[in-house]
């Protein structure tokens, strides 16, 4: 019978794995992938992340690397359980049973931050787009983009620090966004368009074809209808991922958990933080799925361990 079973080995997950060893709780960290890190190591691992406390700009590995080495420095911590997916879990009275893709396990608490689950990225929608291989959806290396043109398409965080990191490594780089407001942070913005990156709004994307190795795409202004062609090396996709379907007996809302105090989620002793929850005024960020956890964590040695007294600090 473990104390703890959390689900997702993410940024959250690492952590509050590593809070669990400190309260001397004793379980597992499961994750689907080959390794730690979810989206920042699938995904974008030489992303530069800016929003960090106590780091002006780190990478996604380099962040992921030091919370791995932060998590296995204590020798009585959680033990780590990879390629492994949790297909489903129920209570019965007082424990949790969480079958996997590889067995059963019993627990007391369940913490679930798996973020968006497995990635599926969100596709541009054209008919023959998985035809282009000009058309990609993450970066295992900034060096492959170097020196070439590249089209960011997307609005939200992840377009336009990505625009910013590879303007320098680019020999050119264009954003195009389907709407007039970006959903980045406003600083980032402003200095995206300072830049000399090409910034183009409101734009939609018809078609795109392969033509000598490179890709172009026909795009259409969403007001005044005109079209035009832009080319490029790569075509960088950033319109999000799609989240994995679970079945997991949990309330739902538009496919995120439902939190209440202490990030409880609707089933006794289950709880959930980061991405994959929501609430009111909920921020999706590294920090904020960090801050969650703390208190999630906090709770669960409550639960297990009654009558220990939990230092309050002011």
């Amino acid at each position: 019978m473990e104390d703890l079973i959390i689900i997702g080995a993410g940024p959250v997950g690492l952590y509050g794995a590593t809070l669990a060893a400190l309260h001397n709780l004793k379980g597992k960290i499961i994750e689907a992938s080959s390794q730690v890190g979810g989206q920042l190591t699938s995904l974008y691992p030489e992303k530069n992340i800016i929003d960090l406390p106590g780091f002006e700009s780190v990478t996604a590995q380099e962040y992921i690397n030091k919370l791995e080495s932060q998590f296995l420095s204590n020798p009585n911590h959680l033990d780590l359980l990879l390629n492994e997916s949790v297909i489903n879990f129920s209570k019965k009275e007082n424990i949790i049973e969480v079958t996997t893709s590889k067995g059963t396990y019993e627990t007391r608490c369940l913490l679930i931050t798996n973020g968006m689950g497995l990635f599926t990225p969100r596709k541009i929608g054209l008919d023959n787009e998985d035809e282009i291989d000009n058309i990609i959806y993450q970066i295992d290396s900034k060096d492959t983009l170097k020196n070439k043109d590249v089209v960011i398409l997307g609005g939200g965080d992840s377009a336009v620090d990505w625009a910013l990191l590879l303007e320098d490594i680019a020999k050119s780089v264009t954003i195009i966004h389907r709407r007039n407001d970006f959903r980045a942070q406003s600083g980032s913005v402003e200095k995206m368009e300072s830049s000399s990156i090409k910034v183009l709004k409101n734009k939609g994307v018809l078609s795109a074809c392969k033509s000598n190795s490179r890709c172009i795409l026909t795009i259409e202004d969403n007001e005044s209808k005109i079209q035009e062609e832009i080319k490029g090396d790569y075509i960088f996709v950033q319109y999000g991922q799609i989240p994995s379907k679970d079945n997991f007996p949990i309330e739902k809302k538009g496919g995120l958990i439902i939190t209440k105090e202490a990030y409880q989620t609707s089933l006794e002793n289950v709880f959930a933080c980061g991405n994959i929850i929501t609430y009111p005024n909920k921020v999706k960020n590294i920090t904020a799925g960090l801050g969650e956890v703390v208190i999630a964590i906090t709770k669960i040695d409550q639960i297990i361990n009654p009558t220990k007294n939990i230092p309050i600090h002011f």
